[in-house]
């Protein structure tokens, strides 16, 4: 898991494939007018959702095991837990959607503000858009790049 200022993105995209081509199509886009829904950078079709959505006070924890999370909070403030790496994936796992739920315990909160940014690996469980003190509108990008680890 990576979490840093969305300024300083750049520099882990030489250990991150597709990184550096999300970085440099979303420079050039203004991210304070993009509006919400689903995009793809031009050059290798990597899939970025822009979201807006009022955070919550609880929601169950969520695993990824082909894609990476990297999600870019562009306004509000909102909570992220992030917990240990996983062994195996769980039963609810849908491998469509790259996407399962389950319960764990012990994470760990970070804050995630206006131009913040979150990376997290397969297999990484994590709960994103959380309440910080009271449910806040939140707008963020969240893209979703291939893993081959």
């Amino acid at each position: 898991m990576i979490y840093d200022k969305l300024e300083r993105i750049g520099l882990y995209a030489a250990s991150i494939p597709y990184l550096g081509e999300l970085a440099e199509e979303l420079k050039a886009i203004d991210l304070n007018t993009i509006k919400a829904g689903t995009y793809y950078t031009k050059k290798s079709s990597i899939r970025y959702m822009v979201q807006e959505y009022m955070t919550v006070e609880k929601k169950q924890p969520e695993v990824h095991a082909e894609y990476m999370d990297v999600q870019i909070l562009l306004e509000g403030n909102e909570r992220f837990t992030a917990f240990r790496a996983i062994d195996t994936l769980p039963d609810s796992f849908s491998k469509a959607d790259d996407i399962g739920f389950f319960d764990i315990e012990d994470g760990i909160d970070f804050h995630l503000r206006r131009n913040t940014f979150i990376i997290v690996y397969p297999y990484e469980a994590h709960i994103p858009g959380l309440s910080l003190e009271k449910p806040e509108n939140v707008r963020k990008i969240v893209a979703k790049i291939p893993f081959h680890g």
